[in-house]
């Protein structure tokens, strides 16, 4: 099937490795133009990004930007955009400022940071992103990447995680609800255990995650991405305000 996605322009934050990895692979292995977005290690997420132009044939645009400012974002749109245009589909994947601890001994500059770390971001990301559709007078397709700790309390002092995807879920409804009288289409995926850096897979944390995963595998990055497509994709219309789960069976 055709997704009609080839030569259309995809952002995604946090897009150098792990999930955000898998998802640009997808985009690309469709033919779009890619904005890899990273934070950090700037020679792997231009390796990366190379490896996939020359695999796939597309163009990808590595920008380093820490989406948690609001002048960085506005840098990161115009290079977007005098690379390609308007872009068409955002993905927020990036994700940072999270503290782990018992939720009695965290600090209110702590609690701050994951929510500019997994919300704030989303809100600056996303209203550019908004607006640019609404200017090009263009529809556009928007994914939440969000966390099955949100509707499954599977562990303890992840508070400040749980509470701000758990915040995502709810703005990804909330906008999906606002955004579609501007042809703009948001959506959410829900990622179950993923083969990344947090996972290893030869960890006894990971033998044990599999033996209780219904497939008894972890799920690869761009399984995700391959979802991601699908809700971006504008044959899939009837996808608003959608909250997928792609947690392998962990929420039965």
């Amino acid at each position: 099937m055709d997704l009609e996605l080839r030569h259309k322009t995809v952002i995604v934050t946090g897009g150098s490795r792990g999930i955000g990895a898998g998802i640009c692979a997808a985009f690309a292995q469709e033919g779009a133009n890619v904005v890899l977005n990273y934070r950090s290690q700037e020679e792997q997420a231009r390796a990366f990004a190379h490896s996939l132009e020359q695999r796939w044939g597309v163009t990808v645009l590595p920008v380093q930007a820490d989406v948690t400012c609001p002048q960085e974002v506005e840098r990161l749109f115009r290079q977007a955009q005098d690379a390609f245009g308007p872009p068409d589909v955002l993905v927020n994947n990036a994700v940072g400022g999270v503290t782990f601890k018992p939720f009695q001994e965290l600090t209110y500059e702590e609690w701050k940071a994951a929510q500019a770390g997994i919300v704030d971001h989303v809100f600056f990301m996303s209203q550019h992103f908004l607006r640019e559709c609404i200017q090009a007078s263009k529809p556009g397709r928007i994914i939440h990447i969000l966390s099955k700790s949100s509707f499954l309390s599977s562990s303890v002092d992840n508070l400040t995680y749980v509470a701000n995807k758990g915040a995502l879920a709810a703005l990804t409804r909330g906008m999906a609800k606002e955004f579609i009288r501007h042809g703009v289409f948001v959506n959410g995926i829900i990622p179950g255990y993923v083969n990344t850096r947090a996972h290893q897979e030869d960890s006894p944390r990971t033998a044990q995650i599999r033996q209780m995963l219904p497939l008894g595998e972890l799920a690869q990055p761009q399984e995700i991405g391959n979802v991601a497509v699908i809700l971006a994709s504008p044959l899939f219309r009837q996808m608003i305000g959608a909250i997928v789960d792609c947690t392998g069976g962990t929420m039965l």
